[in-house]
């Protein structure tokens, strides 16, 4: 916009040729598009998705595991057994992902983008599930100590049970969120050239459940 501004300043002034003018505009319009264009045929777009990658990935990962340590402890301390195992078994994924990433992909010319970036947002769903997973055993302590007889006892009742019930769809959906990562993990290490990665039976639920996820996440 700048430039046609320019241009329409610069024929008003000096009084240029109006088609040499228009034919210099569609020259430098044509020009400015391929500028895109020539970045991503020339593979620039990708380099700059596998360096994201590679900054990002060990920052990440760091960040990840901290927040599983604290979430653990804390899960601990509820005596939630279910969470602290599956903070476990998330910790092993989280570590088996990243040396995937490591020996597989980094550096390497051609990375499955679709595949890590949804095993990414699956395993923050994940992390998010244990974490509202500590804020509901709390709430679930906190109408404990609050029961009492009559109406009042009746509705703490019946918060307890939803309260309840949220945690168990929560501790599920994580085992659904780990049967997803574990199966495409398989069939990522098995994978033996790029192209096979559109062709993975286990890549559209995963894409999937990360959709799902960024949306929960609104």
């Amino acid at each position: 916009m700048a430039s046609l501004a320019l241009l329409i300043g610069f024929y008003w002034w000096f009084e240029g040729d109006i088609l040499l003018s228009a034919i210099y505009a569609i020259v430098g319009f044509v020009a400015t598009l391929t500028v895109p264009f020539l970045y991503r045929t020339s593979g620039f777009t990708l380099a700059d998705e596998v360096e994201w990658l590679e900054n990002r990935e060990a920052v990440e990962h760091e960040q990840m595991l901290s927040r599983l340590s604290v979430l653990r402890s804390e899960l601990d301390a509820l005596e939630l057994t279910e969470g602290v195992r599956q903070a476990d078994t998330l910790t092993a994924i989280l570590s088996d992902y990243h040396s995937v990433v490591e020996t597989r992909f980094l550096g390497k010319k051609h990375s499955p983008m679709a595949y890590l970036s949804a095993a990414r947002r699956v395993q923050k769903q994940a992390i998010q599930n244990l974490t509202d997973a500590v804020a509901v055993k709390h709430s679930i302590a906190s109408i404990s100590r609050n029961e009492s007889g009559g109406d009042h006892g009746d509705r703490m009742i019946g918060l307890q049970k939803d309260q309840s019930n949220r945690l168990s769809a929560l501790l599920a959906n994580n085992t659904d969120l780990f049967a997803a990562l574990t199966d495409t993990a398989v069939e990522v290490a098995n994978i033996r050239s790029y192209s096979d990665y559109e062709r993975m039976d286990t890549l559209a639920r995963l894409v999937s459940l990360a959709e799902i996820a960024s949306q929960s996440g609104k």
